[in-house]
């Protein structure tokens, strides 16, 4: 009888499951709660199956009370499965991974069953298969809820990011205009160049918001064949101006004749944050390195700062709305537009910390036709 058999290899059965959970899951955080979640369902799966096999209670009445569990919210298994979503959620896991772990609950179930020459019925079977979608369908319903609102309460803190931003900015920018209007101060002189940096911080915050806008709502890439060197030198033109403010020496070594197929607008966008994180986070005084080759791989960009380097190795850097940088400047956007936008092109973008001394950006893209020029 399964239930006796659960009973009997309780720790067995978990042990395995935590095993198997693991090896898909890899060394992640964990928390008592997290712990509890899947001994609990357990517990109650027992005291469903216990229920099935009672004397007073007929087949025809327990397939009733199961149709009647499934469609109440309010369940024991139902509420505690949407707890363990939830801390799932809370400790980083993916939305699989709550699916995962009841599913190596079931292998690990049927697995030593079968070992130990077990004999499970299709009626206990049935029940543990709906037991265990109930669970799961719980776990990850929770978890999108909460992950649903975490993404909606990020949406609107964005969009509180970017207005406060592009007012700042165009606060400035009107201030000077005034002032040169008046008379008061010359276009050549220092006002002149706060007009044209804060100008440049409203292009900026437009063409990163347009950027993704499209990366979620046409994240399809539009193939051009570009020589690499030209959108380096149309970025470079803008960013040297505040490279010179900070007294910072932006060098770059790009191979003219590399040629790549990709979406120019995406490549842009992704190099035009890198180089700009580079300055911003870079100290006075300091030097910045572009570079690009081509290698048995494809076409290797790099992006090198002095900005200290990182604290951690660059585990969250990718993550919106993360900073590690005292500078909090921005919207902790750059790099992950810059991540999906590589990646759209088939790429990759990794990060290299050099302790002490900065960081090291390096973009990797394909070659799908690579072409040379004399």
């Amino acid at each position: 009888m399964l239930p006796e058999f659960l009973l009997s290899y309780r720790e067995e059965i978990l042990a395995m499951t935590e095993k198997k959970a693991l090896a898909l899951a890899g060394v992640r955080p964990s928390s008592e709660q997290l712990k509890l979640g899947l001994p609990i369902f357990y517990t109650q799966l027992i005291e469903i199956l216990l229920r099935q096999t009672s004397e007073s209670t007929s087949q025809q009445m327990y397939e009733l009370e199961i149709a009647a569990f499934d469609r109440q919210d309010d369940t024991p298994v139902k509420k505690s499965a949407g707890i363990h979503g939830a801390e799932l959620l809370r400790l980083g896991y993916t939305l699989s991974h709550a699916v995962h772990s009841y599913g190596s609950l079931c292998q690990s179930i049927t697995e030593l069953a079968t070992e130990k020459n077990v004999n499970i019925t299709p009626a206990e079977f049935g029940t543990l298969n709906l037991c265990l979608d109930i669970a799961i369908a719980s776990a990850v319903t929770e978890y999108q809820s909460i992950r649903n609102t975490q993404i909606n309460t990020e949406e609107i803190e964005h969009l509180g990011f970017l207005a406060h931003e592009l007012r700042n900015a165009l606060g400035t920018v009107t201030l000077s205009v005034q002032m040169i209007r008046d008379g008061t101060v010359d276009f050549s002189g220092n006002t002149g160049q706060v007009l044209n940096k804060g100008l440049k911080r409203i292009e900026e915050l437009i063409n990163r918001s347009l950027t993704e806008v499209r990366l979620r709502v046409d994240p399809k890439v539009h193939v051009e064949t570009f020589h690499l060197i030209q959108i380096i030198n149309e970025i470079v033109i803008i960013a040297e101006v505040e490279a010179r403010q900070k007294k910072q020496i932006l060098e770059i070594h790009v191979d003219p004749t590399i040629v790549v197929q990709a979406d120019t607008q995406l490549i842009y966008s992704a190099l035009s944050n890198l180089i700009q994180n580079a300055i911003k986070y870079t100290h006075v005084g300091g030097q910045i390195q572009v570079r690009a080759l081509l290698t048995k791989d494809g076409v290797s960009i790099e992006v090198e700062d002095e900005c200290g380097g990182l604290t951690n190795n660059g585990a969250d850097l990718f993550k919106p709305f993360h900073q590690q940088h005292q500078n909090r400047k921005g919207l902790g956007l750059g790099l992950t537009i810059a991540q999906r936008a590589v990646e759209l092109n088939h790429g990759t973008i990794n990060v290299r910390n050099i302790p002490g001394k900065g960081c090291l950006f390096i973009i990797t893209l394909p070659v799908l036709q690579p072409i040379f020029h004399a």
